[in-house]
């Protein structure tokens, strides 16, 4: 019986990690006058040291285009399906393009919205085995014969393919892959999905290990302490493109506006009926003032964009749903938009549906096509697609608190910022961040989560030791059940994964990567995403102008202040300064409830008139209030963050949660679901699929 060393990684500090192996050259300094890379002889990618790593640093720099038009044969794989389809409808040239396509990805593993884990196991066995090798060999064929009239023609190959596929790409080539440049683009993405599908991820590393040209690129690597913690990066030569020294003038600081929300649902529907009711910004463009007719929401979720058609009676023709191209994204999506003509409809007795034929999800509009009002977005779109809007504006939502909804502040946001391409756009280098930082209910330190992560790691130890001092009439099943639980409970206990390469049997190993991306969650949510400043700070480390700067230092003179009537004279002078509304919400969100509650109820002025005086104040408000409910601020917030709009809910439920919810806040009162109505327009409905009666939520008082 052979017993095989297992390599498990060491105790690791999530926070504290400080010592790094990466071998970083020299800045590759861009000559002033360059804009885009294509535009630059001196740069060839077969020049480096490969496999390397490549932080071009700038999103939208031509990288992709170059390696599109120079003279190397080239594999180009990608994240997402969708960004080669936007690569490829940009392309502009004589080149020959080939894309594995979607009808061929689908019978596969192809990528998918990476919050659709169970929809993606379960599509895997729509074909039999005969029928996938049979779609398998048909790809291998067409790559070779694409391959053999490139030669014919005396054109380069240009292959694009998703991280899912590169496998066939590599056995349709066999050792002639050796000849091509493999730029892994948007490589970042690989530790991001990892959380979601580390299977293709772990599978795609094992495919490029030993080939010999492979360039890892992104503008937003991950982080130097996560990389140095992988085999496959950590002793890799590390280049970065310097576009500042020869022209400071080329790196232009995007501007982000930070409103912290308790809800992100409300913030997106004050936007949309803005924009619905004629509300646009304006701005001094290039050619004058320009209004922003046109809005980019990325809200990373499928739900949350049908719920915004739903609530806002949005129609197909006002928006461009971008997500990934699922069946069930489809559905999804069509069901919003039906759900609208029929409500819209309900009088008529009749019910219009988007045809089948209509796609629901959209495209990106190439240069020079036509823009709908809104575009919603979701990660399929953060890397490397390109918009090409003269007055769009772009906003985003936050919510650390559900992980598919969180936004990576070092990797995704400047993705992000940088998708709108025109100069002439006023608002190219602009956005507004929505931010739901993390609730005491998602707290955890970082003592509990290395325990937990110390726990999970001696356990994977424990299952690898018993799979390799087992007998080996038992190893396949027991590598068979390891690979089952690591499907059906997603690495929440071990991080034991089971390699299923072509041609191998079943071999349990460590997923590090899994443990990697887990490290790095934690991170974002815990440390990023813990207060307010703490995502200031976060925004403050990268490339961008956090507009909440002014904001914090304005707290942190409240807060210096010992006295209740020196905060309050300071108070009122921050209402003066002229701060945008933005910046002034953002302020009374840091302080003290009571001080909050000073200024929305009496207000500067009569703040002022009692002499900064807080028991004065409140005083003059016991008076006003005595035959009020007494209902908080916080629990009317409470309250209507937590009933949706549209939504319909039964009487017991109703009644149950406003019970909590006055508990939670001592507001002492019996709840009834009536109670409801003081703060929504309600009507009365019967559920006949559960048989009870309830209400459904029309709109806010």
């Amino acid at each position: 019986m052979t017993v095989k060393e297992i390599s498990i990684p060491q105790k690791n500090n999530v926070i504290g990690m400080k010592k790094f192996y990466m071998k970083k050259g020299d800045p590759i300094i861009v000559p002033k006058g360059i804009e885009y890379l294509g535009d630059w002889d001196g740069y060839k990618l077969e020049d480096y040291q490969f496999p390397h790593i490549l932080n071009k640093v700038l999103t939208g720099c031509g990288y992709t285009e170059y390696c599109l038009r120079n003279d190397q044969p080239l594999v180009l794989t990608s994240p997402r399906l969708f960004l080669l389809k936007n690569k490829e409808d940009q392309h502009q040239g004589p080149l020959e393009v080939f894309r594995v396509d979607n009808t061929v990805e689908k019978t596969l593993d192809f990528e998918i919205d990476i919050n659709e884990e169970k929809e993606r196991s379960e599509r895997k066995d729509k074909w039999s085995e005969e029928e996938k090798s049979e779609r398998i060999e048909r790809l291998h064929r067409e790559i070779r014969e694409y391959t053999y009239k490139c030669a014919i023609k005396h054109v380069t190959p240009k292959i694009l393919v998703t991280y899912d596929s590169f496998r066939h790409v590599k056995e349709a080539l066999g050792d002639v892959i050796n000849s091509y440049q493999i730029v892994v683009d948007e490589f970042q993405s690989i530790f991001i999905d990892a959380r979601f599908k580390s299977d293709t991820e772990i599978e795609l590393l094992h495919q490029l290990k030993g080939l010999q040209k492979v360039c890892y690129v992104s503008a937003t690597p991950m982080l130097d302490k996560y990389l140095d913690m992988l085999d496959e990066f950590k002793n890799l030569p590390y280049y970065e493109l310097d576009w500042s020294s020869e022209d400071p003038n080329r790196v232009i600081k995007p501007k982000l506006e930070i409103k912290f929300s308790r809800s992100l649902n409300e913030e997106a529907k004050r936007i949309i009926n803005s924009y619905q009711q004629g509300k646009f910004d304006t701005r001094l463009g290039e050619n004058g003032l320009i209004e922003s007719k046109e809005a980019v929401i990325f809200m990373n979720s499928v739900s949350s964009i049908c719920q915004a058609i739903r609530s806002n009676k949005l129609h197909l023709e006002d928006c461009n749903v971008l997500c990934a191209q699922t069946d069930a994204n489809d559905e999804k999506v069509r069901k919003a938009f039906n759900d609208v003509l029929k409500k819209e409809t309900e009088e008529l007795k009749i019910h219009p549906k988007v045809p089948k034929e209509t796609s629901v999800i959209g495209k990106i509009p190439t240069r020079g096509q036509p823009h709908k009002m809104f575009t919603f977005c979701t990660r399929t779109v953060y890397l490397g697609a390109d918009f090409y809007s003269t007055n769009a504006r772009t906003f985003i939502f936050s919510d650390s608190n559900i992980d598919c909804l969180s936004v990576d502040i070092s990797m995704d946001l400047e993705q992000i910022l940088g998708r709108q391409r025109l100069k002439e756009n006023p608002w190219k280098n602009n956005a507004k961040m929505f931010v739901k930082t993390t609730s005491k209910k998602h707290k955890m330190t970082e003592e509990e989560f290395n325990r937990r992560l110390e726990e999970k790691k001696k356990k994977s130890e424990n299952l690898l030791s018993g799979y390799w001092n087992a007998d080996d009439k038992i190893k396949h099943d027991l590598a068979e059940n390891y690979q089952i639980v690591a499907k059906v409970q997603h690495y929440k206990n071990n991080y034991v994964s089971v390699n299923e390469h072509a041609g191998s049997d079943l071999v349990p190993v460590f997923n590090n990567l899994m443990m990697v991306s887990e490290m790095r969650t934690f991170e974002v949510q815990q440390v990023d995403y813990a207060d307010r400043f703490t995502v200031f700070n976060a925004v403050g480390e990268r490339q961008v102008d956090g507009v909440g700067q002014e904001v914090e230092d304005k707290f942190k003179i409240f807060s210096s202040f010992a006295k209740s009537k020196e905060k309050l004279r300071y108070l009122v002078e921050v209402s003066e300064m002229g701060l945008s509304e933005t910046d002034l919400t953002n302020f009374l969100s840091l302080i003290p409830e009571k001080f909050r509650e000073y200024y929305t109820e009496m207000g500067p002025d009569r703040i002022k008139a009692n002499g900064y005086q807080e028991s004065k104040l409140k005083e003059e408000w016991t008076k006003e209030h005595q035959d009020e409910l007494g209902v908080s601020d916080s629990l009317i917030l409470d309250i209507v963050d937590y009933f949706k709009l549209g939504q319909r809910y039964t009487n017991p439920d109703i009644k149950a949660k406003l019970k909590e919810l006055y508990q939670k806040h001592g507001y002492q009162r019996t709840a009834k679901a009536s109670d409801l109505e003081e703060y929504f327009w309600l009507k009365k409905v019967y559920m006949p699929s559960i048989k009870k009666n309830g209400f459904e939520i029309q709109k806010k008082r």
